[in-house]
């Protein structure tokens, strides 16, 4: 036989509500109302006889949910007195987890939930006071306090960094750049040799294949000195820039930050100078160089023209006008004077007339030869005009200053080391 069943709760489940029970005996929810039924005779409709007391000489009626029997009898509700109320209610103990009509353990009201796509179950019920329809705002709830977690973590980060993290740092990069300021000192006698050869670059012996030697010599001295000049500008700048955003987000290191980049815009201030200067000087050889190679081979040429070796006089010229058309492409270089670019294109079209010179002669072409004769010496002429010629001071007067600031600088860096 089977007992009184209330209908199901709709949070729980739970069938074994008291009837006129206003919150659910299992979870404690609000019961919705009853809805109207059969009543006996003397009752009116839609409400129910009372329950747990006898009627006398009134016959069992076959009210929903109940099986006919008599009092007493497994399955049905003890009766008393009028007005007696059993102890406890209906339902299995309390103390135990519910169990649906089937038989099958359910969980407490809303302990079941899902978050991120997964269903998790809590070990205790939930709060009286915390509504279920709450939890379908679980995995919203849980994304915000991991946003919220994570911002505490990255604030406390900061602090640390503030705190601790951030001074140390600071500490280092002056000491690094206090060191590099002493390196850049230390390298002032290779700069200042490099400085000598750019104010004489063009100080070379009148015989092209010997000033070949020394222009290449010339040439290296300039480029080691302007490596080092480069390689201390580079160290310094990235020191200088890291210690501007250093000396304000650490306020105890800010006065030995701002002491130390000082120190730095003096030395830059020094460094750009020699890097202006030996830049120009190295320009200036990447035009001379490949012009006095020209050279030599038009030396060839002009001796086989005057030997009247037309074949052995027009043997160099390709070399020669592969090499006078580096020099012109390199010409145009910072730092370079005008009249570099003039002249080595003077001395391409002296080639290439020459050349043509030695076709016409080959071909026995009176007016051609009086044609490119006139054309090369006219190349020739323009090449020594004071528009095509370079002040023998220009290099002094140009790189003179640049090596003076530079040194200057370098003084100031040691006297205060």
């Amino acid at each position: 036989m089977q007992a009184y069943q209330s209908p199901p709760c709709p949070y729980c489940g739970a069938t074994w509500n008291q009837p006129g029970a206003q919150a659910c005996a299992n979870c404690r929810n609000p019961l919705p109302p009853p809805q109207p039924t059969y009543a006996p005779p003397g009752y009116p409709q839609g409400q129910q006889p009372p329950q747990g007391y006898g009627a006398p000489n009134y016959p069992p009626q076959n009210y929903p949910g109940a099986a006919p029997g008599y009092p007493g009898q497994p399955g049905y509700p003890s009766y008393g007195p009028p007005g007696y109320q059993q102890p406890g209610g209906y339902g299995p103990d309390p103390g135990y987890g519910a169990y649906a009509p089937q038989g099958q353990p359910t969980a407490a009201a809303g302990t079941t939930f899902q978050i991120l796509g997964r269903r998790f179950t809590l070990p205790l019920a939930l709060p009286l006071s915390l509504p279920p329809a709450l939890w379908q705002y679980g995995e919203r709830v849980v994304k915000g306090a991991v946003r919220l977690a994570i911002g505490l973590v990255v604030v406390l980060v900061l602090l640390v960094l503030f705190l601790a993290v951030t001074p140390a740092v600071a500490a280092g990069q002056v000491s690094g750049a206090n060191q590099a300021l002493k390196l850049a000192a230390s390298r002032q006698d290779k700069v200042d040799a490099a400085f000598t050869q750019a104010l004489t670059v063009r100080s070379s012996p009148a015989d092209p294949t010997a000033a070949k030697a020394y222009f290449d010599k010339t040439a290296k001295t300039v480029n080691d000195g302007l490596g080092l000049v480069q390689a201390d500008e580079g160290a310094l700048t990235s020191f200088d820039q890291r210690l501007t955003v250093l000396q304000w987000i650490a306020p105890s290191r800010r006065a030995s930050a701002a002491d130390a980049r000082h120190h730095l815009s003096v030395a830059l201030a020094g460094l750009k100078q020699a890097d202006q200067a030996l830049t120009a000087a190295s320009n200036e050889l990447r035009v001379i160089q490949p012009y006095n190679e020209a050279i030599i081979d038009y030396a060839k040429i002009a001796a086989a023209f005057a030997k009247h070796d037309l074949v052995a006089a027009g043997a160099p010229y390709p070399d020669a006008q592969q090499k006078i058309d580096l020099a012109i492409s390199n010409s145009h270089a910072a730092g370079l004077p005008p009249q570099i670019a003039k002249q080595v294109s003077s001395f391409s079209e002296v080639l290439m007339n020459t050349e043509s010179l030695i076709q016409a002669m080959q071909a026995k072409d009176t007016a051609g030869i009086k044609k490119y004769t006139d054309a090369r010496n006219a190349a020739l002429a323009a090449m020594a005009s004071p528009g095509e010629t370079v002040p023998a001071d220009y290099e002094t007067k140009t790189f003179g200053p640049m090596q003076k600031a530079y040194d200057t600088a370098m003084k100031a860096l040691k006297s205060a080391s």
